[in-house]
């Protein structure tokens, strides 16, 4: 079986599969922060537009995210209790996204149609991309893992409702 049509099927499977329950997040105020976690925000928001900080519990571990525009596009930063940068979670336009990714993407997403991008980085390289997809109104998330090499699909989870 070829390396695309393996990504398409695991991608495809992925829609059926539904992802653990996330938690509740709960808002937080700069000031509520840890100062490790701090540290941190500082550092990667510098010049950013911050409009929203929360923490939520996700197996067992404590998780801050930074909501922020940076470069005219929305990104989430998570961080780790003790203030390591855990990933960045980028909007990005469809034509950054590689050829094989968005093959996958389109053929995964059929008949629905996909919409809004994001790359997922972790130290500084892209380890996945995912899309959001609406069948009918009922709307997922997908995403493809993107190792150096070898790409593989992972499973997808209900989509977090978007706030306007």
């Amino acid at each position: 079986m070829s390396r695309t049509l393996r990504l398409i099927t695991g991608v495809a499977l992925g829609l059926l599969l539904t992802g653990a329950a996330r938690a509740e997040a709960k808002k937080l105020k700069y000031e509520e922060l840890p100062p490790a976690v701090q540290i941190t925000v500082d550092a990667q928001t510098s010049g950013a537009k911050v409009w929203e900080y929360t923490v939520e519990t996700v197996d067992g571990k404590t998780l801050y995210r930074v909501n922020l525009f940076t470069h005219h596009r929305p990104r989430v930063i998570t961080i780790a209790a003790d203030g390591a940068l855990v990933s960045t979670d980028d909007r990005i336009p469809w034509q950054s996204i590689p050829a094989d990714v968005q093959t996958a993407l389109l053929a995964a997403a059929r008949p629905g149609t996909l919409g809004e991008f994001h790359s997922i980085s972790k130290d500084g390289k892209i380890v996945s991309y995912s899309a959001l997809v609406d069948l009918d109104g009922d709307k997922r998330r997908i995403s493809v893992k993107f190792p150096a090499a070898e790409l593989e699909a992972v499973s997808s989870a209900p989509a977090t409702p978007v706030k306007k």
